[in-house]
């Protein structure tokens, strides 16, 4: 009930905040949408990526043809096919399901090698099908429509005539790997699939006319796009591959987001020179050796074949990175992102939590307390989306509002401080104020302080109510203070009738006695015009006594506990009252010292009164009568 009767006395400001905190909401959402943000949002799904770990994927298995191969192998590039015969004929006999192999087969190399590895394709089949795929790589030929379309670099055989896939995965901005699309579009008219694709689609049991007959099924009318394929699902439940496979569905050129299993290393991986040698015994492999009934990726790991790139979770092979979207699409783990409007509503879920802090505490406590639980609770709820339903929930783009909105927030809570307090003290003290400057906790400055007061004044209240003369005596206040600050004067305090202003106490101005001597002129001529307007309204004519003197002041806050002001202090301006009240003895208008006419340069005609015993002072004060702006002679 408490919190209800606050929002009432303050639905002003609950208002206020809540059509900022949407708006911010908006144009956030706006932002993150046109893809502004995509890079932080790339980001925090790194780091979810991160914070979940490695999870298991036993049913791929890597043969990484590492440096100490590749120096066996004479540091020769395109490697040797009739190495990569024997992997594959190892390989086979070892019983594995389907073997991707990661090398291109564009260029003819030794004839006796390249018939080799032809034969040990064409050996290692089951059901009449190789159980080879390999991969080429595919290149943006042109655009038709908006959609590009890819060739792909032919093998260097006819005879090369099995379920392959395209390798080369699309770069980000920041230069890591995340996603790759399942299959694009050949400028031949076929669909072509990728490496990850392809092998699952041999695992079950395709081959090339076939795969490319359900893919290009896609070229129907009603959905042209669209391409739905059976193929091997992973039980993550009971560990295990389910017995038939299960329709997957996606989108041409649809880039999936890669679920990374976990960090280089995270799969099962064998050097390649042992599995070659195993090639050239004549015995069978055991019945339990780590290939039977997997997915192998043979690949380079070597530092000389340059097939490494960074990807959220660090460095890695290409290899290794087919085997986390081969993990990706076995495990139905695709990272999907969340709707728009789930981003959108959870902004402005935040933002309308967000006001109500604003409205019930503080600027500064509501701004720590945003930034602090809602990240809490926000990053949280997008981890177990994450982790439990492969959903990517965006919350970038709401801690970007909730930080933008509350930095606006501040913005204008810290103008409105300044502007209030701008009716109280100088503008330049209220921001140093606001901004908490150290200055303020008072420092002795050369400063030039300046005195007005109303000479008849008891006239101007005869026969007038308390508002009439308040209001005149504010038409006066506010010439004084324009003709202050455009001298770069500050107002010190309003006593009564009389005003109280110093120059070069608030800031540094070298100039400040001459900024006083021209704001005293520029008063006097502006207080005949004003009374000739308040003589057509039945006003008297009003005349003022302006008492300058330059020297020593100590400037800053003074006060304590819960009543302080910005002031100015010293002997000085004891001596500049005193001097301001000398202006009815001598019957002058603008009086100042010895200490100010030494600091003006000769800029002012003046005109010597002596020196005068003033009360506060042993030592007399020499006084001079401001006579105008023209230089001495």
């Amino acid at each position: 009930m408490a919190i209800l009767e606050i929002l009432k006395r303050r639905k002003r400001r609950f208002y206020k905040s809540l059509v900022l905190g949407f708006s911010v909401c908006l144009v956030t959402s706006l932002i993150s949408y046109m893809g502004y943000l995509e890079a932080f949002e790339a980001k925090a799904l790194d780091a979810l990526l991160w914070l979940r770990g490695r999870v298991r994927s036993p049913e791929i298995v890597l043969v990484q043809i590492d440096d100490q191969a590749f120096h066996n192998l004479g540091e020769k590039q395109p490697l040797p096919r009739a190495y990569i015969a024997g992997l594959i004929d190892t390989l086979h006999k070892g019983g594995a399901k389907v073997i991707g192999v990661d090398i291109e087969f564009k260029v003819k190399t030794d004839p006796r090698d390249d018939e080799m590895l032809l034969l040990a394709i064409r050996n290692a089949s089951e059901d009449g099908l190789s159980k080879v795929v390999p991969v080429y790589i595919i290149r943006p030929d042109k655009e038709v429509n908006d959609t590009v379309l890819f060739t792909h670099s032919p093998f260097f055989s006819p005879k090369l005539s099995v379920v392959s896939g395209f390798a080369n995965a699309p770069i980000d901005s920041d230069g890591l790997a995340r996603q790759l699309p399942l299959a694009v579009r050949g400028s031949d008219g076929k669909i072509l699939p990728s490496l990850a694709l392809a092998v699952l689609a041999r695992y079950a049991g395709y081959d090339a006319a076939r795969l490319e007959a359900m893919m290009n099924r896609a070229n129907r009318a009603d959905r042209p796009d669209r391409v739905t394929l059976p193929l091997p699902e992973w039980d993550k439940f009971q560990g295990k591959l389910l017995p038939q496979p299960t329709p997957l569905s996606f989108e041409i050129d649809e880039h999936w987001k890669i679920n990374f299993a976990g960090a280089q290393g995270s799969f099962t991986a064998i050097p390649s020179d042992p599995v070659f040698q195993l090639s050239k015994l004549k015995v069978p492999l055991a019945g339990d050796n780590p290939f039977r009934g997997k997915i192998v990726l043979i690949g380079a790991s070597f530092g000389d074949s340059r097939d490494f790139f960074p990807t959220p979770r660090g460095l890695m092979s290409g290899v290794e990175i087919h085997a986390n979207i081969i993990h990706t699409i076995l495990s139905r783990s695709q990272i999907q992102t969340a709707q728009r409007w789930v981003g959108l509503s959870l902004s402005l879920v935040f933002a309308l939590a967000m006001s109500l802090l604003l409205t019930l505490f503080r600027p500064m406590v509501a701004t720590v307390v945003s930034l602090t639980a809602i990240p809490l609770l926000l990053i949280p709820l997008s981890y177990l989306a994450f982790a439990r339903l492969r959903i990517w929930v965006d919350f970038v783009t709401p801690l970007l509002a909730i930080r933008w909105g509350a930095t606006i927030a501040d913005y204008l809570e810290s103008r409105h401080v300044r502007r209030s307090l701008g009716q109280y003290v100088d503008y330049e003290v209220a921001n140093q104020i606001v901004d908490q400057e150290e200055t303020l906790s008072g420092q002795t400055r050369q400063a030039t302080v300046f005195f007005t007061d109303v000479r008849n004044y008891t006239t101007l209240c005869e026969g007038r109510t308390p508002e009439t003369v308040v209001a005149i005596l504010n038409e006066l206040f506010a010439m004084m203070s324009k003709a202050i600050k455009s001298h770069q004067g500050c107002i010190v305090d309003f006593i009564g009738d009389a005003v109280l202003a110093a120059f070069g106490a608030h800031k540094d101005d070298p100039d400040h006695a001459a900024n006083a001597v021209a704001t005293a002129l520029e008063a006097q001529a502006e207080l005949d015009r004003l009374n000739v307007t308040w003589q057509k309204r039945g006003i008297p004519r009003l005349q003022i006594g302006v008492g300058i003197h330059s020297g020593e002041v100590i400037a800053g806050i003074v006060g304590s506990g819960a009543r302080k002001k910005f002031g100015v202090t010293g002997d000085t301006v004891n001596t500049g009252s005193r001097v301001e009240g000398l202006n009815k003895e001598f019957s002058t208008s603008i009086l100042i010292t010895r200490e100010t006419v030494e600091r003006l340069n000769g800029q002012f005609k003046v005109e010597s009164h002596g020196e005068v015993k003033v009360k506060g002072r042993e030592k007399p004060v020499e006084v001079f009568e401001v006579l105008g702006a023209e230089k001495a002679a």
